[in-house]
């Protein structure tokens, strides 16, 4: 049997976070791990090996982008995908400089995180 892919998803709206995770976790496969701030986050990558990343731009302790930064710093590799409530062009293009491989606006449309 095929090892699950470990994904972390971090989010402060803990109804759409716990959504969202339920959602993820329907699809075979997929081993969903939730944060809510920031440092959960890290708290988590230093204790795990995640095959993806999913991670709001709006944290309460700190803005998802730095978030991105500084585990591109750390040599996390794995994909980022950053959720916001922004979907603006510039919003857009601060998420993938930041080292993000995609930038999803909310209310998010499952088919197309998949993708």
């Amino acid at each position: 049997m095929a090892r699950a892919s470990q994904i972390l998803l971090v989010d402060d709206d803990e109804p759409f976070r716990t959504e969202l995770a339920e959602q993820l976790r329907l699809h075979e496969g997929l081993e969903v791990h939730e944060a809510a701030t920031g440092k959960a986050a890290l708290d988590a990558l230093e204790h795990h090996t995640f095959d993806a990343l999913i991670l709001d731009v709006g944290l309460p302790d700190t803005d998802g982008r730095d978030l991105c930064r500084l585990v591109r710093k750390r040599g996390v590799k794995s994909p980022i995908i950053m959720l916001t409530a922004h979907g603006g062009d510039a919003d857009t293009i601060l998420g993938l400089d930041s080292g993000a491989n995609d930038y999803v606006a909310k209310p998010v449309r499952l088919g197309v995180l998949l993708a």
